[in-house]
């Protein structure tokens, strides 16, 4: 019996890659371009064990070809994949591989460099290395707005991150701004309806929960979370990112039963999309471990945090906001009772 993914193996994906390739013409060129399309849709459909194989195959098929910029791209993509499956030191092996590559290069494009360091920004938000994150984004903003073409969307997506990492360290005021910033390059560059536009409205809406702007961050959620359902469905992870949003909102207005059940929901989702180990369920455990312990259930606090710092010390460095958070609700609820 023929395992029904044994066109995983390198001779499978490279003779599809050729079929591809001679649509998009001849040569070692054609295919691993053809390999980089299959592998951003496999990445797509997260398939990503897939995805890796083929970005694998064209780093190794531009070698021969002495092509630095397809060379890059395929390792960015590969490294950007490391991290969306939280393979957070594979990630950065690779992408300081793929930025040293560009910056000795001059024949890799601004755009990409500025791809890599955006890359190296989210990696190190998420693994709590919050000052390199922020030089990083940084230098992809100058890399920017040097650059001779005009890229509003690269440009929004920066603030948005940059937001997003004001969020993670705790300083919600300086979020904002960026934030504010994201929205308004991105309508103006896609119009205000678009998926983009709803995700970063769904980032910025936190950051005013922690300010107590609840009123606006509630209609930001609620126009985000239709668009994003419309576009994606109801089972998506972006979804489920909406609905731990909305969960945190429900939560500050004191309605406990509400906020359990959509951070439920928006547990389910992350896990279907990312799996049972992945450093990004580790807030919304968290968020469920503290509505657990106002409930008066200690045992599943214990077992949600427990599983939070499980996930966490793989992942991310000591001094992590989050993996405080977490500990110190694990000592809130006292030694275990062994009876």
């Amino acid at each position: 019996m023929v395992d029904e993914h044994g066109a995983r193996d390198g001779t499978g994906l490279l003779a599809a890659a050729s079929a591809v390739g001679e649509e998009a013409g001849e040569g070692a060129e054609a295919v691993a371009l053809a390999l980089l399309t299959l592998g951003i849709r496999a990445r797509d459909e997260r398939d990503h064990l897939r995805a890796g194989r083929l970005f694998e195959l064209a780093s190794e098929a531009t070698v021969g070809m002495g092509d630095v910029p397809l060379w890059v791209r395929a390792r960015a993509l590969l490294g950007g994949l490391y991290r969306a499956q939280g393979s957070y030191r594979e990630a950065e092996e690779v992408l300081r591989e793929a930025l040293a590559a560009a910056e000795e290069a001059a024949a890799v494009p601004g755009s990409m460099r500025i791809d890599v360091c955006n890359e190296l920004g989210i990696l190190f938000k998420y693994t709590g290395k919050f000052d390199e994150a922020k030089s990083f984004y940084e230098r992809a903003l100058t890399l920017l707005e040097g650059n001779s073409v005009s890229d509003q969307r690269a440009a929004a997506s920066l603030h948005h991150n940059l937001s997003g990492l004001a969020h993670s360290r705790g300083d919600f005021a300086a979020a904002v701004e960026p934030g504010r910033r994201a929205i308004a390059i991105r309508e103006r560059a896609l119009g205000p309806d678009h998926v983009e536009v709803a995700l970063d409205k769904a980032a910025l809406a936190p950051v005013l929960i922690e300010l107590g702007e609840l009123d606006e961050a509630e209609t930001l959620l609620t126009e985000a979370l239709a668009t994003i359902e419309e576009t994606y469905g109801p089972e998506h992870y972006e979804t489920g990112v909406a609905l731990g949003n909305l969960a945190a909102l429900a939560y500050r207005r004191e309605d406990y039963t509400r906020a359990e059940e959509l951070f439920d929901r928006c547990l389910r989702l992350k896990e279907q999309a990312l799996g049972t180990g992945h450093p990004e369920l580790a807030v919304t455990l968290n968020n469920l471990a503290a509505l657990a312990g106002r409930h008066g259930d200690p045992d599943r606090a214990r077992a949600l945090w427990q599983r939070a710092v499980t996930i966490l010390v793989a992942s991310v460095e000591s001094g992590h906001p989050l993996l405080g958070t977490v500990r110190r609700g694990l000592e809130t609820l006292g030694p275990k009772d062994s009876a």
